[in-house]
């Protein structure tokens, strides 16, 4: 039975974010929790890229009546992917670990869980990306009122034009937060956080992941995640972003990779960076409390900025009390690459990383 396990884990791990094996093994428990032995090999069935359950069905050996069931129950526990292109054709494909399965657990979360996840990314997660070349397709979307007005803003560092050109919106807990809080290490930042758009939001809401929302209460919850000194972030691509995170250092699994083990490139940065006016600068210290990732310090009663080290989120800009903080842009040498859209992310990204895709 443990065998359909570690097969499981290796096709897993064919997505360039990986899903590689730990020293004790603790993923194979997580897949063993989530994943009945049927649902475990169902999913070795199953292709990076949609699929009508007719050609699953001829893949597994499967009756398609009864295979449609199965994957419909596997989608709405978050194991797989579902797509409605109408009421009778429905598309299933396998999802990565992260960005996928784990967040989809955000309402079944439970403290041996808990332990269980926090092993695997202690265990495996962490080192697997200290030593991958690429990032992980996370990219910082910046404040956009703190952007300085002279500045050609493209539209995927826009959170208004990601919001505007959608019209089906979800939100759901952040499941890092919520982690933390359950085990009662939680930093009380807001919590209903993650924004899905598009036929991600419809997943969320059929699947009861998250609650339906307007265009103006997501807005809404981007200020209100500003305020609270959360850093956007989305997929690094121009077009077709299907969530926003709004992230914290202490709780979220990406931003801890820079601040607790050191690894910048695990997130792609903005295309802008912090810069201080030394004349009109008071010292007063919000800045240094405000940034996520420790890029600010008082030095000799002056505010440093490691260049470096910015993200470009516009955190520390945003409650600047003298205005002397802004954004500035990078110059064209310098900007982060941007992929076209997903499937050319995850190629590049798998490209980097040895790893395949789309694969079948």
């Amino acid at each position: 039975m443990i065998n359909v396990y570690k097969r499981l884990r290796d096709r897993l791990d064919m997505f360039p974010q990986g899903f590689p094996k730990s020293k004790s093994d603790v993923e194979l428990k997580i897949l063993q929790d989530l994943f009945t032995p049927e649902e475990a090999e169902i999913a070795l069935s199953l292709q990076s890229y949609p699929m009508v359950v007719s050609a699953i069905a001829q893949r597994a050996g499967k009756d398609e009546t009864e295979l449609g069931g199965i994957l419909f129950g596997m989608s709405k526990k978050g194991l797989i992917m579902r797509h409605r292109a109408s009421e009778t054709k429905l598309y299933y494909w396998l999802i990565p670990w992260v960005v996928g399965i784990y967040e989809y657990q955000v309402n079944n979360l439970t403290r041996d869980r808990i332990r269980l996840f926090e092993q695997y990314y202690q265990e495996a997660l962490v080192p697997s990306w200290q030593e991958a070349p690429a990032r992980l397709g996370f990219r910082v979307i910046p404040i956009e009122k703190e952007i300085q007005g002279n500045t050609t803003v493209q539209p995927y560092e826009r959170v208004s034009q990601i919001i505007d050109s959608n019209t089906v919106f979800a939100v759901a807990d952040c499941i890092c937060r919520k982690e933390r809080a359950i085990i009662g290490d939680g930093c009380g930042k807001l919590q209903e956080a993650c924004m899905t758009f598009g036929s991600g939001a419809s997943y969320y809401i059929e699947n009861g992941i998250g609650r339906a929302i307007s265009k103006e209460e997501a807005k809404n919850i981007l200020l209100k995640a500003e305020e609270e000194g959360l850093v956007h972030c989305s997929s690094n691509t121009s077009s077709g972003q299907m969530f926003i995170c709004n992230c914290c250092s202490c709780c979220c699994g990406v931003i801890k990779n820079i601040t607790k083990y050191g690894n910048p490139k695990v997130i792609t940065k903005s295309n802008y960076y912090a810069v201080n006016d030394v004349e009109n600068c008071n010292v007063c210290g919000i800045c240094v409390e405000r940034c996520q990732v420790h890029a600010i310090r008082i030095e000799d009663d002056v505010i440093i900025i490691e260049r470096d080290q910015c993200i470009g989120c516009g955190l520390c800009v945003s409650t600047c009390p003298t205005g002397s903080l802004s954004l500035a842009a990078k110059s064209p040498g310098e900007a982060s690459p941007v992929f076209i859209d997903g499937v050319a992310m995850m190629q590049a990204m798998g490209k980097a990383t040895g790893r395949n895709y789309p694969f079948e």
